[in-house]
């Protein structure tokens, strides 16, 4: 099988890269390298994975740019999209950012496809949906209509352009709703990561709590070290 795989250089993609060149597959990557952490991680785990031998090579380019995504999109037979502005609360900051790449590069994804005829898309979503969602466990039955960042927002929007898109081309399409994901490799700047870096300097993590009171959200903040030492 071929698969065309987004965001095939970041933590994720490259570990699905490996799995699928694994099990005999060939992997046409894309990914824009871009400097939200160092792109030198990402290099890295490109040639990491080339290292292990078979069909894989992969193309730069940016999900924004529909040039760049059509003369990348081969003949394949399953687009896995990962590629995404990640992060809650740089999208705060950055929200036309986040939204011209998830959303748009999302649909110059499905376009590709459509005038391909192609049929198969796994797309990562994000747990970010469920927003202030508080019954534990989630579901995929719970409500998803408040979501608490431009990030979350722009997941929730990809849910529904797929459902679009099967509706209209009939567009298999299955959106994972990725909680904190973690493992080797993990990106430097998600929480476990951080903490793990922290312990083994042996300096404190901060620690936040949030708790409702009226209408307002506040935030505690205490710092643990990571060897039992309270601060």
């Amino acid at each position: 099988m071929r698969i065309f795989l987004t965001g095939a250089a970041g933590f994720i993609g490259s570990h699905l890269a490996r799995a699928l060149l694994a099990r005999g597959d060939s992997v046409v990557g894309f990914d824009d390298f871009n400097d939200f952490y160092d792109p030198a991680i990402k290099r890295r785990n490109v040639e990491d994975t080339r290292k292990l031998g078979g069909e894989f090579h992969v193309i730069e380019g940016d999900l924004r740019d529909a040039e760049d995504v059509n003369a990348a999109l081969g003949e394949v037979d399953v687009v896995v999209n990962l590629a995404a502005r990640a992060g809650v609360r740089p999208s705060l900051e950055q929200p036309v950012l986040y939204t011209d790449t998830n959303v748009r590069g999302l649909v110059h994804i499905l376009e590709a496809m459509r005038v391909r005829g192609l049929k198969k898309l796994v797309h990562a979503s994000s747990s970010s949906v469920y927003g202030g969602q508080e019954k534990v466990p989630f579901s995929e039955d719970d409500p998803i209509n408040l979501p608490w960042s431009p990030y979350a927002a722009t997941k929730r929007s990809n849910e529904l352009m797929l459902a679009t898109w099967h509706h209209l081309y009939g567009i298999e399409s299955h959106a994972l709703r990725f909680f904190t994901v973690f493992g080797p490799g993990q990106r430097p700047d998600l929480a476990i990561a951080k903490f793990i870096s922290l312990i083994e300097q042996d300096k404190p993590i901060p620690f936040f709590r949030r708790w409702h009171h009226g209408a307002g959200l506040h935030l505690h903040r205490r710092h643990r070290a990571g060897r039992g030492r309270q601060y």
